[in-house]
C-alpha cells in the first residue's frame, strides 16, 4: 500500500499530463488552429481546466496532504509537498463555474485581440476586455482571501512567488530614479556613433533558418522541441516537448532573431529541468521571474553581445546575403542602440524596465479600483509621456493593446520581466567571475561552459529553492538590482 505522499505523487503526475495536453492545445490555438474553431477550442479548454481542477481539489487530496505532513520527507519531497499544498489552495478557492468562465473569456478575449489590435480598434475590443477583467478581479479577490494577501499580491504571487507590491515598489523606485539618468547619458554618448541600418527585404524563410542556427549553437534539443510562428513570441509545452514561436518582419530581422534567442532561453530551462521530477510541482517552474531570468540572460547578455554577432555573422551572410551593414561591430551597434520607443518587445534593455513600471502601475490602479478599464488608453498615454516622452494617443495598437498578456488574463505577469532581468544580471555576474574566458568561447559559437554552469546552478534546482534562496546559494546575495545597473554602465558607458 502506498503511503499518503506517494499517492499524492501519482495524482500530481496525472495532473501534469492533463496540464501538458492543455498547454499544447493553447500552443495550437496560437499557431495553427483555423479561425473558425475559436469558440469550440475555448469550450474544450474550459472543460479540461474544470476536469483538472476537480482532480486537484478533491477531499481525498486534502486528507492525503494532511497525512503526508506527518511523514518524514527528504528535502525535495518536502519542497514538493509544499508546492502541492499551494496549488491545492490556489484551486480550491475558485469555484469550478468561475474556472470555466475565466478559461472561455480569456480565450475569446485573446482571439478578439488578434483581430482588433491589427485594426487599432479599442472600442470594439473593450467589451470583451471588460468581461475578462471582471472575472480576473474576482479570481484575485478569492485567492487573496485564501492566501491572506491583497488581491493584486495574490496575482503577483502566481508569477513571481516571494514578491509583492511592497518589495516590488522598492525595487522599481530605485530603477525609476536611476534609469532616466542613464538613458540621457547613453543617448548623448551614442550620438557620435554611426550605425548603418541593414536594408531589407529579408525573406521570412531565411530569417527562420538564421534563428534555427542560433538555437543550434545555444544547444537547444530539437528532438524535444521546435520553432514556429505566432502573433506574439512565446514558449510553451513541456520539458520533453518544448514549443517556441517568434514573429517576423520582412523589413527588419534583428527583432525576430532576438525573439528566438529569448524564447530559446526559456526552452533551455525547460529542457534542463531534472527529469525525475518533471511530473511533479517541484520539478516545474511556476516563477516567471526565474523563467524570464533565463530568457533575458540569453537575449541580452549572451546573444546581445559582440562576440555572439562575430560568431553568427557567417550565418547572417549565408541566409541574408552581403551588404555593408553586415559587420559584427555594426550589427552590435544597431542592436545596442538606446532610444525610447512605443513597443515593449522591441525596446532596448535600458528603456525596457520603464515599460514594465508603466504596466505595473496601471495594474495596481486597476486592482485597487483607482481607474476603470475604459480609461486605460488615457492612462497609458500619460505614462508613456511621463517615462519615455512618447505619446500613444489615437494609437492603441502600439499602446494599451500591444501585449497579449492582459487579453490572456495574465495580470501580475509583467513585473516578472524586470525582476527576471535583475536576476539574470546577478547570476551572469557570478558565472562570468568564474568563467572569464566565456566571451572568447562565444565568439566560436561555444555555449558549453554557460550551459553546464546553468545546468548545475539553476536548472538542477527546479523549484526546490525560492528565488532569493537560489540567488543566495549561487551568488552569495539575495536579489540586488546593482548588478543590472553595473552591467548597463559597463556596456553602454564603459564605466563601473
Amino acid at each position: 500500500m502506498k503511503d499518503p505522499y506517494q499517492k499524492l505523487k501519482t495524482i500530481f503526475s496525472q495532473l501534469s499530463h492533463v496540464n501538458y495536453a492543455e498547454r499544447i492545445m493553447h500552443w495550437d490555438e496560437a499557431v495553427m488552429m483555423p479561425e473558425g474553431a475559436g469558440k469550440a477550442r475555448a469550450e474544450a479548454l474550459a472543460t479540461l481546466n474544470c476536469m483538472a481542477q476537480k482532480m486537484l481539489v478533491s477531499t481525498k487530496n486534502k486528507k492525503l496532504m494532511d497525512a503526508a505532513k506527518q511523514q518524514e520527507l527528504a528535502f525535495w519531497d518536502a519542497a514538493n509537498l509544499k508546492w502541492m499544498e499551494k496549488k491545492y489552495i490556489y484551486a480550491a478557492c475558485i469555484p469550478a463555474k468561475l474556472t470555466e468562465k475565466v478559461t472561455q473569456e480569456t480565450m475569446l478575449c485573446q482571439q478578439a485581440w488578434r483581430k482588433l489590435r491589427a485594426q487599432n480598434n479599442w472600442r470594439e475590443f473593450l467589451p470583451s476586455f471588460k468581461r475578462m477583467f471582471r472575472l480576473i478581479r474576482e479570481v484575485a479577490k478569492r485567492r487573496g482571501e485564501a492566501l491572506q494577501l491583497h488581491p493584486y499580491d495574490a496575482l503577483l504571487d502566481e508569477y513571481a512567488p516571494g514578491f509583492n507590491q511592497k518589495n516590488i515598489d522598492g525595487i522599481f523606485a530605485g530603477l525609476k530614479q536611476t534609469i532616466p539618468q542613464l538613458i540621457e547619458q547613453i543617448i548623448k554618448k551614442q550620438a557620435s556613433v554611426h550605425a548603418e541600418i541593414p536594408v531589407g527585404p529579408f525573406p521570412i524563410e531565411q530569417q527562420k533558418q538564421l534563428g534555427l542556427a542560433a538555437m543550434q549553437a545555444m544547444q537547444f534539443d530539437f528532438k524535444h522541441g521546435r520553432l514556429d510562428t505566432s502573433h506574439h513570441p512565446f514558449c510553451d509545452g513541456a520539458p520533453m516537448d518544448v514549443r517556441i514561436t517568434t514573429r517576423y518582419n520582412e523589413h527588419e530581422f534583428l527583432s525576430s532573431l532576438m525573439g528566438v534567442c529569448h524564447e530559446t532561453g526559456h526552452g533551455l530551462y525547460e529542457q534542463g529541468l531534472p527529469r525525475e521530477w518533471v511530473d511533479q510541482p517541484v520539478g516545474r517552474i511556476d516563477s516567471m521571474a526565474m523563467h524570464e531570468s533565463q530568457s533575458l540572460m540569453m537575449e541580452r547578455q549572451v546573444c546581445g553581445s559582440l562576440p555572439f554577432y562575430q560568431y553568427l555573422l557567417s550565418h547572417i551572410k549565408e541566409q541574408l546575403g552581403h551588404q555593408t551593414a553586415f559587420t559584427a561591430e555594426n550589427l552590435y551597434q544597431v542592436a545596442s542602440h538606446v532610444q525610447p520607443g512605443l513597443i515593449r518587445v522591441d525596446a532596448d534593455e535600458v528603456t525596457y524596465p520603464l515599460h514594465i513600471v508603466l504596466r505595473y502601475e496601471i495594474e495596481k490602479k486597476l486592482l485597487n479600483d483607482e481607474i476603470e478599464v475604459k480609461d486605460l488608453p488615457g492612462f497609458w498615454d500619460e505614462g508613456m509621456k511621463s517615462y519615455l516622452s512618447l505619446s500613444t494617443r489615437g494609437n492603441d495598437k502600439d499602446g494599451v493593446m500591444q501585449d497579449v498578456h492582459w487579453p490572456l488574463g495574465a495580470f501580475g505577469y509583467f513585473p516578472a520581466y524586470t525582476l527576471g532581468r535583475l536576476i539574470a544580471a546577478q547570476l551572469f555576474a557570478s558565472f562570468i567571475k568564474s568563467h572569464s574566458n566565456f566571451y572568447a568561447e562565444l565568439k566560436l559559437g561555444n555555449f558549453t561552459s554557460l550551459h553546464n554552469w546553468l545546468s548545475a546552478n539553476v536548472y538542477s534546482h527546479a523549484a526546490s529553492l525560492s528565488t532569493n534562496d537560489l540567488l543566495l546559494k549561487v551568488t552569495g546575495k539575495t536579489l540586488d538590482s546593482n548588478y543590472f545597473i553595473k552591467h548597463v554602465q559597463e556596456k553602454y558607458l564603459h564605466t563601473i
